[in-house]
């Protein structure tokens, strides 16, 4: 088996979630999945595939709430997550502060 792709395009997306290819890119346009325009094309890192179906979980307590900033930090703190869900929206929040600046 070959290497596996740390970034999809929309349709390989839709495959691995069994949506729709207008779907993925309906949430792409209302900012549900964080993607990025390359040319024409867009390109969705893997981990914000994994963030997007934490984001979306229906599991309660461990579903991931959409804040900013401070707030997201005070959330992580708050809930009592796991420490890989806690290294992920850290890693997000990072990159969020990155792309900001």
């Amino acid at each position: 088996m070959g290497p596996t792709k740390e970034v999809l395009t929309p349709r390989q997306v839709a495959e691995y979630l069994q949506l729709a290819p207008a779907t993925v890119y309906r949430y792409i346009r209302e900012g549900r999945l964080v993607a990025s325009k390359l040319g024409r094309h867009y390109g969705i890192p893997k981990k914000n595939v994994e963030l997007f179906l934490l984001a979306t979980s229906t599991a309660g307590n461990s579903r991931m709430r959409i804040f900013s900033g401070k707030r997201l930090v005070m959330s992580l703190e708050k809930d009592r997550i796991g420490e890989e869900t806690r290294s992920l929206g850290q890693e997000l929040l990072g990159e969020l502060q990155d792309a900001g600046s």
